[in-house]
């Protein structure tokens, strides 16, 4: 509010004034003079005329007050002078009185905020354009909001933090983002996205690190439809590569098995076989011509066979042999 508005409301207060004490008839006069003139006497105060007085008063009078919130930094602004603020900002907190004509409270908050960009679209180097959607968290520094809302002013008077947000801020972190994608090319930025990104990030605090903390801020980076199909149909035959590996390796494995299985079914063979030898061996060993005609001889029921085989012929052993 300039000076000149001043003087004109105080001028307008000065009138309304005298139209109302004229109005309230709250003037006492003295008998009419010979020319016919009535000269007022005083003023006779009715209890309705100070009621409304002491409203009017009320409402003009120039002192307000603030609370400066928790997590807030409150400036009080200078409306008067030149400058308007520039020269003349002092910080403030808890409850502020200041003159509502020629002074004003600004809080700034101070908390981080979350942050999510719509789409836009960069250039890598080669001109290849890319698709972001850029995500990230901010606050503003306390140290330097008042620097912040002396520069960004007229920006702030519209809508806050959410104006810069939608429009300097935006303008920063997009165009931070586009100048380091274009010093790379395409395949730089999708196989080293993490090295893109912090890059990304010391630029960012380069052009409003002054003023802004910026964290976990991610580009959100997509390839284009082109380079997307050959980054996919990579990513499969690796994919592919992988999953034969895997299954020769398991086929190796399945073949080191059966030979082990092929080995262990041997020698069992070899050792029944060695057992079945040695057994074969033992009862050869074990059975002689004696120990036959023994056996013969203890199955014999005592009956004397019936075949005729000739004169002085016997069927009978000769076991003394």
């Amino acid at each position: 509010m300039s000076l000149t508005f001043l003087l004109l409301v105080l001028i307008a207060l000065v009138v309304t004034i005298g139209i109302i004490t004229k109005k309230l008839d709250i003037l006492t006069y003295s008998p009419p003079d010979k020319n016919g003139r009535q000269i007022p006497n005083g003023v006779k105060w009715k209890p309705v005329t100070f009621i409304l007085l002491a409203a009017l008063a009320a409402l003009i009078q120039p002192m307000n007050y603030d609370v400066i919130s928790v997590g807030h930094k409150g400036l009080l602004i200078n409306l008067l002078g030149d400058r308007r603020g520039v020269s003349d900002t002092e910080e403030v907190s808890g409850v502020v009185f200041y003159n509502k004509y020629t002074q004003e409270i600004q809080e700034i908050p101070l908390d981080q905020r979350h942050i999510e960009y719509p789409e836009s679209i960069i250039v890598a180097k080669g001109g290849f354009p890319c698709p972001i959607k850029p995500s990230f968290n901010y606050s503003v520094k306390e140290s330097t909001a008042s620097d912040m809302f002396t520069n960004l002013r007229s920006t702030y008077k519209k809508g806050g933090l959410e104006a810069i947000q939608d429009g300097w801020l935006n303008n920063a972190i997009i165009g931070a983002i586009n100048d380091v994608a274009n010093r790379h090319s395409i395949d730089y930025l999708f196989n080293n996205r993490e090295t893109y990104e912090a890059e990304i990030l010391s630029e960012v605090n380069k052009r409003i690190g002054k003023w802004f903390l910026v964290s976990q801020l991610k580009t959100n980076i997509q390839p284009p439809k082109a380079i997307r199909q050959s980054i996919e149909d990579k990513a499969t035959a690796d994919a592919d590569a992988i999953k034969a590996e895997a299954q020769a390796r398991v086929a190796q494995a399945d073949a080191q098995r059966k030979i082990q299985l092929a080995k262990g079914d041997s020698a069992s063979i070899v050792i029944r076989a060695q057992a079945d030898a040695k057994a074969i061996s033992l009862k050869q060993q074990e059975i002689t011509p004696t120990y036959v005609e023994y056996q013969r001889v203890l199955k014999w029921d005592g009956v004397m066979p019936t075949t005729t085989l000739g004169s002085g012929s016997g069927t009978l052993l000769n076991l003394g042999k």
